[in-house]
């Protein structure tokens, strides 16, 4: 059983799923200026794009994902690509809104499985900061088994658990938190690593001893570090990780996504030396750039353009079943 937030369906129902989308969200709060120091107020239009995609973090308009109707339209769109869920991945720190995702669900036809937890440090609020571990894990258990707090919706899994380069007391109360919440429920937990730092295998066996099982451990955004070893040592840990394809912006001087291409010469190779790795993928929207009314990918960007990709490149069927379907729904199956 996959609880969804209408409710629980079969695992054969899940279809293809994305792992890790945001559908509404709130990240302004992680405004930077434009390269020059300035700061920049204005709407995204396609005479904005160019400088949007040259520092993905200075517009606020570009930060927040707003609009229950226009994430209706791009679920529609997704669901035309072949795509039938998504898990909302947007926890504390990143304006979550799950009383409205319902509605969305039924009215895209899109399976909706959220996610509920508490993400990067910087992002949180102090009132969260100061529960005490025992608080935390009960917010996360009713989560679960009642409702996340401010809606009707039940969480089918934990996360989008957020860690920095030097895990903090907060993120790791948090994790260990979840982690003892999600084994008792049976259910997954997603995190998200900071690329600055290696601590995949780590965060993994941290998780482990509150009783996890690493099988139901899902690292998301792991193209964010495309390092053959480091993602070898966390593929053999036995936790699931994913590839998010789509976004390829700069953030500023410091930084920038991969391509597409390098997530996919990457994802093959990973697939050739370690067959039985555990892989979904997803286009990680959480900004309105990523939108197809805005220019991006949108929702449905893996199932649409990446899997014909992969396709031609000699994946066979049945592995690509596994990463859209079957991995997804053995994440996060209840029992």
């Amino acid at each position: 059983m996959i609880q969804t937030v209408l409710g629980p369906i079969e695992r054969a129902q899940l279809g293809h799923t994305s792992t890790n989308e945001h559908l509404l969200a709130d990240s302004r709060h992680l405004r930077r200026p434009m390269r020059d120091g300035q700061w920049w107020d204005d709407e995204i239009r396609p005479e904005t794009l160019g400088d949007l995609r040259w520092n993905w973090l200075a517009l606020p308009d570009n930060l927040h994902l707003d609009s229950a109707d226009v994430a209706v339209d791009e679920l529609l769109l997704a669901h035309t690509d072949g795509l039938r869920s998504v898990v909302e991945a947007t926890s504390i720190g990143m304006g979550p809104d799950a009383s409205r995702l319902p509605d969305i669900s039924r009215r895209s036809g899109v399976h909706v499985v959220a996610a509920y937890g508490s993400y990067i440090d910087k992002t949180l609020p102090e009132s969260w900061k100061r529960r005490s571990d025992d608080d935390m894990r009960t917010v996360f258990t009713r989560a679960l088994a009642e409702s996340i707090p401010g809606s009707d919706a039940r969480a089918g899994l934990l996360g989008l658990m957020g860690t920095s380069a030097e895990i903090t007391l907060p993120e790791e109360r948090a994790l260990r938190a979840a982690a003892s919440a999600a084994a008792e429920a049976g259910c997954a937990v997603s995190i998200r690593l900071d690329a600055a730092a290696r601590r995949g295998p780590e965060v993994a066996a941290l998780l482990v001893s509150e009783g996890l099982d690493q099988r139901r451990i899902l690292f998301c955004n792991i193209d964010k570090v495309l390092d053959a070893a480091y993602v070898h040592d966390i593929v053999d840990t036995g936790a699931v990780v994913e590839f998010a394809f789509g976004s390829e912006n700069y953030f500023a001087d410091g930084a920038r996504d991969a391509t597409d291409g390098e997530r996919i010469a990457f994802l093959l190779r990973l697939c050739e030396t370690r067959p039985d790795a555990r892989i979904t993928m997803s286009a990680s929207v959480w900004t309105k750039g990523q939108l197809a009314r805005h220019g991006g990918m949108g929702y449905g960007h893996v199932v649409r353009r990446v899997v014909p990709v992969l396709e031609r490149a000699g994946v066979p069927s049945s592995r690509l079943e596994r990463i859209l379907v079957t991995e997804p729904a053995e994440l996060l199956d209840l029992g």
